[in-house]
């Protein structure tokens, strides 16, 4: 056992009621990981929907890194978790609010929204960005990846409170983008940072998370601000990889949430990725593979698209899909009643409203880039 991870068994008693005890006990089991902290997977981390529950990798094996943006160093520049503080040496600025992007499920710093939205972030404010490589757990089974991603959310925590703690960059500043297993990620790390100001859940996975307790997923009390695009939120049956849940203060469904304009998607796909975990190149053409991604990535696309593009995809509530499509709920009222989807969500009127949530908005985009 790596040093950095320390496991103790919890027995509390109590019956499950998802069958995770033995004898009328729940088993609880406590992972460390040293200076990053600690978590408990308790019952609400076991369900039909959640079967397993591997051991968490160490943080030596996740191994997880940063890569710094800034308009004054546009190739970033890559700091280990490990040697936070080796940060200071970026062109990291306290004064300037800092995105963190935060890939999901079988992707690595590689990914190639990474460099698009890091980029358009750029251009659209004087950012810091902050790119995150948990390649090291996400590269694995679906299961095993699912609980790495809470190693990797205790890492992100960490970053964000030792930067308040050293050079007094306010949590509130901070705006984690979390795509897929991401999304969650961002979640776990919300849950650990007092006042954090914005989570943004691209199309945040499905399996394993969906219709969970709210401590399982990302959920709006992650951070001051929460909102989600979801875009590939069919059953996991029917080859949806994302969450239909809604997730957050102000939840997206851009055609419906379920499936994006010119994506088709290959028969039982989403099965191969769960079974075949890192073997996914061997399964899969690479036509099939495009095809998969394609409605789960589109939220990554709207995102970037909503930074410079100049699209204002306005969003509006409504009770469902069906009805959005009568043209009925296109209305904004007082203006609480719409948003816009993107990067310009966070000027909902209804943002520091206590307790005011908007969980099924809706807008319309095309299939090709800008998409509006």
């Amino acid at each position: 056992m790596e040093a950095s991870l320390r496991m103790r068994f919890l027995l509390v008693l109590g019956m499950t009621s998802a069958g995770a005890g033995v004898g009328g006990f729940l088993l609880q089991m406590q992972y460390c990981f040293g200076e990053i902290g600690c978590f408990v997977t308790n019952a609400d981390f076991y369900h039909p929907l959640r079967p397993t529950n591997p051991t968490p990798i160490s943080r030596e094996d996740l191994d997880l890194t940063y890569r710094v943006w800034s308009r004054e160093d546009q190739q970033g520049t890559m700091v280990r978790a490990a040697r936070i503080s080796d940060i200071l040496n970026t062109t990291l600025k306290s004064t300037r609010k800092t995105k963190v992007l935060i890939h999901g499920y079988l992707d690595s710093e590689g990914a190639t929204w990474f460099y698009d939205m890091a980029a358009a972030l750029l251009i659209h404010g004087d950012y810091n960005v902050i790119t995150v490589d948990w390649g090291g757990g996400s590269r694995a089974l679906y299961d095993q990846a699912a609980v790495n991603a809470r190693v990797a959310g205790l890492e992100v925590a960490y970053l964000v409170n030792w930067l308040e703690d050293e050079v007094d960059h306010h949590p509130r500043d901070v705006h984690l983008i979390g795509h897929s297993l991401g999304a969650h990620v961002a979640g776990y790390a919300g849950e650990r940072v007092i006042g954090l100001g914005r989570i943004t859940g691209l199309d945040p996975a499905g399996p394993y998370f969906e219709d969970l307790p709210p401590k399982v997923r990302l959920d709006p009390t992650d951070a001051l601000f929460v909102d989600a695009i979801h875009t590939n939120g069919k059953p996991l049956i029917l080859q949806g990889l994302g969450m239909k849940q809604p997730c957050g203060h102000l939840d997206f469904y851009p055609n419906g949430g379920r499936q994006q304009p010119g994506c088709n998607v290959p028969l039982r796909a989403s099965f191969d990725v769960l079974n075949q975990g890192v073997d996914i190149n061997n399964g899969l053409t690479n036509e099939q593979k495009v095809a998969l991604t394609c409605s789960h990535s589109r939220s990554t696309q709207l995102f970037i698209s909503s930074l410079i593009s100049g699209c204002e995809f306005q969003a509006y509530y409504c009770i469902n899909n069906l009805l959005y499509k009568t043209g009925l709920c296109q209305l904004c009222g007082d203006g609480s009643w719409c948003a816009r989807m993107g990067i310009e969500a966070e000027q909902w009127t209804g943002v520091g409203q206590a307790g005011r949530r908007l969980e099924q908005m809706y807008v319309t985009t095309t299939r090709e880039y800008p998409y509006c």
